[in-house]
């Protein structure tokens, strides 16, 4: 081959050796190595004065990592957080964060009657000597407006150991014959403990079990019968099914179970239905639709000589 052939003739590139891995000896797992080459890295640079803050930062979240795993992975967990809550605890009781004082007053600072007071801490239901923090106020709260004659209560968590029930009573709205005495009543029918009847005799008068949660919406419909009103007495609960009205002469109106308010409009607008009301009848039966029978009010010695002549 000539020289000329050889110098026309391209040169090929020899081709590099593919670079060996290195091996990793068996069994052996480069994590630990990184771990070790960063704290060694870690530690040159806190003996060159590298990020001393961030090193000791990062040394101590991860030795209290580690030791969350380490507590959690045994379940010694719970057992560590208990321990940690019952240190904590001890230490606000030591500070003086007890309850020592509760005081429960009506708005403005008001005074609230005795009974009142031991019923409001008897739903507050917190005693002293507790940790003043652990009171949970709204469950507390929830508690109190669940005795039906206060209308709205606010605690207050005064620190260090005082505790303040702002409480809003309910009005006086009737009185309720209840076992032979007479209780005062809210408009939800409950009964109000601190209020006494003779105080509020001015009061309309209920009876019967279930009357007083419904007095305040047979109230609400005696608004439009105005001249049956007037010679209403008592309202009185029958069953808890039904109303009859005593009148003022004694009488007692009957009203049906179910719309009570026609047989009301047939003595509102009839004049000879309404002079019922006024005469000393013993009863008075309107829960026909449409009808009405009357039972005349037997004098007693007249009923006592008709009992001697049955007997006889």
């Amino acid at each position: 081959m000539s020289r000329a052939t050889q110098r026309a003739k391209p040169k090929t590139k020899a081709r590099k050796a593919p670079a060996r891995r290195r091996k990793t000896a068996r069994g052996r797992s480069p994590v630990p190595r990184k771990a070790t080459n960063w704290l060694h890295a870690r530690a040159r640079d806190v003996k060159r004065g590298h990020n001393v803050r961030g090193t000791v930062l990062g040394l101590f979240g991860g030795f209290l990592a580690t030791l969350f795993i380490a507590l959690w992975l045994s379940g010694g967990m719970s057992a560590a957080v208990l321990s940690a809550q019952s240190a904590v605890q001890n230490s606000l009781l030591a500070a003086g964060f007890k309850v020592e004082y509760i005081e429960v007053v009506g708005p403005s600072g008001k005074t609230v009657g005795p009974l009142d007071k031991v019923a409001v801490r008897r739903a507050l239901a917190v005693e002293e000597g507790e940790l003043v923090f652990s009171v949970n106020l709204n469950q507390a709260r929830r508690r109190i407006e669940d005795l039906g004659w206060i209308k709205e209560a606010r605690i207050v968590r005064q620190l260090p150991n005082r505790l303040t029930v702002i409480v809003i009573e309910r009005a006086p709205f009737a009185l309720w014959q209840s076992q032979g005495e007479w209780r005062v009543i809210s408009e939800n029918g409950s009964v109000i403990v601190s209020a006494k009847a003779k105080d509020n005799a001015d009061l309309p008068l209920v009876v019967g079990q279930g009357g007083p949660q419904r007095l305040q919406q047979l109230l609400i419909t005696m608004q439009d019968y105005p001249r049956i009103a007037t010679h209403v007495h008592a309202y009185v609960r029958v069953s808890d099914r039904r109303w009859n009205l005593r009148l003022d002469n004694g009488s007692d109106l009957m009203l049906p179970a179910g719309n009570f308010a026609q047989a009301l409009a047939s003595f509102e607008h009839d004049p000879k239905a309404l002079r019922l009301l006024e005469m000393p009848l013993a009863r008075i039966d309107a829960r026909m639709p449409g009808q009405i029978f009357v039972r005349p009010n037997v004098p007693t010695t007249l009923a006592k000589s008709e009992a001697k002549e049955r007997v006889s």
